[in-house]
């Protein structure tokens, strides 16, 4: 494996356990993939309007897409950074929608994470947008 989770007794006692699928500290070696924000956009018209379980499923379909071409996997992601627009608070159904989606996809060993709130996205009906960075061999 690319990457090793980072999780020894000092970061447990600062940081504490994660409270959401992902993990505090990856170290990684390899060639990286830089993928670019992906919204849930095709040919111009937004899938999934209104839920964001269904753009992030989408997002995550063209991502595993475009690490295919690049000869990896969605599990050599190392880190994601997620964009939304709606308050994704931890108690929140939005929150529950992208775990959902998340866990389908994501293997046990979850990658680094952030998600900001933004005002807006690239088009009114875009709930999230997500980048990503995958490590391969």
């Amino acid at each position: 494996d690319m990457r090793k989770v980072i999780l020894g007794e000092r970061t447990k006692k600062q940081v504490g356990e994660a409270f959401g699928p992902f993990t505090m500290g990856i170290e990684a070696s390899g060639t990286f993939i830089f993928i670019a924000g992906q919204i849930a956009l095709y040919n111009g018209q937004v899938i999934g309007k209104g839920d964001i379980g269904a753009q992030y499923k989408h997002i995550l379909e063209n991502i595993k897409a475009i690490l295919e071409d690049a000869g990896a996997s969605i599990d050599d992601v190392v880190k994601w950074v997620h964009y939304v627009v709606p308050k994704v608070m931890p108690d929140s159904p939005e929150y529950a929608a992208i775990t959902k989606v998340r866990k389908h996809y994501l293997r046990k060993d979850y990658p680094v994470s952030t998600m900001v709130q933004v005002v807006g996205l690239m088009h009114e009906d875009v709930l999230i947008e997500v980048e990503a960075i995958a490590v391969r061999d």
